[in-house]
């Protein structure tokens, strides 16, 4: 009786933990701010004559 007492206790909180885990994640896409720096250099360099 005891063990599988136990193995509920480790199940339930390892059960928990997956949840709170995944609660915690960042919602929505994580974007960086756009910069045409690179693109206009390699467009120059490809296309010029």
């Amino acid at each position: 009786m005891t063990m599988k007492l136990s193995m509920l206790a480790v199940a339930y909180l390892l059960i928990g933990g997956l949840l709170i885990a995944v609660s915690y994640q960042p919602s929505g896409p994580i974007t960086t701010q756009k910069t045409d720096r690179v693109a206009t250099g390699f467009l120059t360099e490809r296309f010029a004559g």
